[in-house]
């Protein structure tokens, strides 16, 4: 087991200093983090989809680098793998130590470790519910049961979306045990109690995700996010399930590997938690209620990694023979340039940041993000901060250049845009302008960015243009 830790913990160190800083979401965990405790942090907690209890975990790690905020991702991906041990163990020795290797080299694993969300903790969470579930279905003792319960506290406080995990889970325990005690009518009136959340937040989703349509390959790709070396699911699906013919193999054959074991180790109760909670997923992401996104099912992995595990457990040598083939795929993949630590965060605000910080202009106008998405990193002490946003883009429907009259002439500006939500030309954006299979945010902005832009070559001089990443700053002179 020491030398699987490691393994996993190597792995999870590599390329662990991300030169594009925080992205979006990582940068939201911070920044609510950095608020004093009774001085702004509750009311910024309130303000997000999610539970509070990740911003209270990284909060003493506020003030650190994004290195050491990292590493708090990297602490509950390596303590996972003893868990997951742990749990194969309670069917065999060698099935603990097959769920301890995959969990130690999977790729998906392996990604959110280094990520500053709560991906990684909610594993290390979900990780030890399936074990006490299985130790006090197995034991009936008290110390299992106040496992069960407590772990499943961890979920319902850390991702609302993990109600519907703990629920499932739930009537597995009590169908499974034929019989309800005190406790466990106390944890469904608690369940029942959180619920209301993910209803609410359901409701609330499609003006916060607004970029993806639900289809059958959200189904194939979250087993090859979960099981391949290649993550593609992070945001969106593409329409296609090989949309890379180069990638191909690298997406199919560890994830049949997967399984294949799976098939042969599957566990019914445990599997219905699974599909109960991947089914309620689909059912709202195919309302157009949510995204379909492999990270927001979490919760269910530990689950299949045991099932994989007991599979090539029960095969006996052939078993073996895949387990080692699966492992050297992902091991393989790090000497590719498709390798989850090497991937570039495009959006990284600290491009921004860097960017701004050498162009140094009196004003800056921030478009799609707020000014605060970037306080990290750039310096804007001093200087008149605007911005049209998804909050705020409304009052600029009609004519978003007329911000631009605000910078006084002679001075400088620095006009930031994400490329990646403003890429659409005129003549597209008079085209599809009802056309509701085009997202109205990506039409927006990218007329925002084009009057801007317009307005920008009349009525401004000394044009610089800086690109990185997915944005692009323009620093301009207001004529005189």
């Amino acid at each position: 087991m020491f030398y699987i830790i490691i393994l996993g913990l190597l792995l999870r160190l590599t390329n662990i200093v991300k030169p594009e800083g925080f992205w979006n979401d990582e940068y939201v965990s911070w920044y609510v983090s950095s608020f004093p405790l009774f001085k702004g942090f509750w009311q910024e907690v309130v303000k997000q989809c999610h539970m509070p209890l990740y911003y209270l975990y990284i909060k003493p790690f506020a003030n650190c680098s994004d290195t050491v905020l990292r590493l708090t991702s990297v602490l509950p991906g390596v303590i996972a793998i003893p868990v997951m041990y742990l749990a194969g163990k309670e069917y065999s020795k060698k099935a603990g130590y097959f769920a301890a290797i995959i969990t130690s080299v999977l790729s998906f694993l392996v990604y959110y470790s280094q990520e500053v969300r709560f991906y990684s903790l909610l594993f290390l969470f979900s990780a030890l519910s399936l074990l006490f579930t299985i130790k006090y279905l197995r034991k009936n003792d008290w110390q299992s049961l106040a496992g069960y319960i407590v772990s499943n506290i961890l979920i319902l406080s850390t991702h609302i979306i993990g109600a519907l995990y703990v629920f499932f889970s739930f009537l597995y325990v009590v169908i499974k045990k034929k019989k309800f005690s005190i406790v466990l009518i106390l944890m469904f009136i608690t369940i029942i109690a959180f619920l209301k959340l993910p209803v609410n937040f359901l409701r609330m989703m499609p003006a916060s995700q607004w970029w993806g349509n639900f289809s059958y390959t959200n189904i194939l790709f979250l087993f090859s996010d979960y099981f391949s070396p290649i993550l593609t699911n992070n945001v969106n699906a593409p329409p296609v399930f090989f949309y890379n013919k180069s990638l191909a193999l690298w997406l199919t054959v560890p994830t049949l590997i997967a399984l294949a074991g799976m098939a042969a180790g599957i566990r019914r109760g445990l599997a219905l938690v699974a599909a109960g909670t991947v089914l309620a997923l689909s059912v709202a992401a195919s309302m157009g209620i949510l995204v379909f996104i492999t990270k927001y099912s979490i919760e269910i992995l530990p689950i299949l990694i045991l099932f994989v595990a007991l599979g090539f457990d029960r095969m006996k040598r052939t078993g073996i023979i895949l387990l080692s083939l699966f492992v050297i795929c992902h091991l393989g993949a790090y000497f590719t340039p498709h390798y989850v630590t090497k991937l570039k965060r495009y959006e990284g605000h600290k491009i921004v940041g860097d960017i701004l910080n050498k162009q140094n202009s009196q004003n800056i106008l921030f478009t799609y993000y707020e000014p605060d998405r970037f306080y990290r990193y750039a310096n804007v002490d001093n200087k008149k901060l605007l911005y049209i946003s998804k909050s705020n883009r409304h009052i600029y429907k009609d004519n978003p250049a007329e911000i631009l009259s605000e910078i006084p002439a002679g001075e400088s500006v620095s006009v930031v845009f994400l490329d990646s939500v403003s890429f659409f030309d005129d003549k597209f954006i008079s085209a599809n302008k009802n056309n509701p299979k085009i997202p109205e945010m990506f039409l927006t902005f990218s007329e925002v960015k084009n009057s801007l832009i317009k307005r920008l070559d009349k009525d401004f001089t000394d044009y610089e243009v800086s690109r990185g990443g997915y944005w692009t700053v323009i620093r301009a002179v207001r004529k005189i």
